[in-house]
């Protein structure tokens, strides 16, 4: 898995029409909370321990999981089990048909954006064939240490989006994909589908356009806020609500704007205005990562 499959051309060359999906994880493409399943391994006098609350408390989340690893190491759980946990969380029913199809039927890129951690979704995806189907993860970095215990870093650390954690804005995340595909490859996204399911996939659909689509799960923290608040938050996309995965592609494979291959889709000055300030802001970023990638190089010389 990748960030793209295309030869970079530096916007160069003819410009490609696509479509591209974006999915949260947790409770989105699989059924239960990825962390708290693995949490839960432990013996529930930790689980309850004074320590984790007063993380949790502090809203320091990918700190309160970095812990619950550290106990479970300390626990001798080993390695084999947590992956084979994972592998065993069900998916939300018709996902993995909903992905597959989205990827070889309508040929979408498809990216997730989590804020589980890439172990966790790397091992779930490869035991359901699912790894090719994905052009990019974008989550919190975990690895297994040479003493096999967890540890995990946070995506990013921002503050400036108020409506998502300190270690990831998946509003930024989605924005910046989609700019850098049109800047690096040439690949400009008709219709952006966003689908999650809780207040923190809030941010990425708020930055969506006239011809996206915000799927929200049904009974979720995500579909009641915005149908609470959809004219306060001034909601632009499409609002798409489903129970499954089985329903949701129903809903996708009705809509005329999936009916023939990607065409140019009109925008309005809104929307125009909105892509120029996302430009100029992934444009930065592109830079600043070029430039944290030269600095070690230049030490060295």
């Amino acid at each position: 898995m990748s960030s793209s499959t295309s030869t970079s051309n530096c916007g160069l060359g003819k410009q490609q029409r696509r479509r591209l999906a974006a999915f949260d994880f947790d409770h989105t493409i699989v059924s239960q909370n990825t962390d708290t399943v693995v949490r839960d391994m432990l013996p529930n006098e930790l689980v309850q321990s004074s320590a984790l609350n007063e993380l949790m408390e502090n809203d320091c989340w990918t700190e309160y999981m970095a812990e619950v690893f550290r106990l479970l190491h300390a626990q001798q759980v080993p390695e084999s089990r947590i992956r084979d946990t994972i592998r065993c969380i069900p998916e939300v029913p018709g996902f993995v048909r909903l992905i597959k199809h989205l990827h070889k039927k309508l040929q979408f890129d498809l990216i997730i954006i989590s804020d589980s951690n890439s172990i966790f979704i790397e091992e779930w995806l490869r035991a359901h064939n699912l790894s090719d189907c994905f052009n990019a993860i974008f989550t919190n970095p975990a690895e297994f240490d040479v003493n096999g215990q967890l540890l995990v870093r946070p995506h990013h650390q921002q503050t400036d989006c108020k409506l998502s954690a300190s270690n990831l804005c998946k509003g930024r995340v989605l924005e910046h994909f989609v700019i850098e595909q049109d800047l690096r490859f040439n690949i400009r996204y008709d219709h952006v589908f966003y689908v999650g399911d809780g207040n923190n996939d809030i941010c990425p659909v708020l930055r969506q356009r006239a011809c996206d689509f915000a799927c929200a799960r049904q009974g979720f923290a995500m579909e009641k806020h915005l149908i609470k608040n959809r004219n306060k938050l001034k909601l632009r996309a499409n609002l798409i609500i489903w129970r499954s995965g089985f329903e949701l592609l129903d809903q996708m494979c009705s809509l005329p704007q999936l009916q023939g291959p990607p065409t140019a889709a009109p925008q309005d000055a809104q929307s125009v205005s909105l892509n120029v300030d996302a430009e100029a802001n992934c444009k930065a970023e592109m830079a600043r990562r070029a430039s944290a990638i030269a600095a070690p190089v230049a030490r060295q010389q």
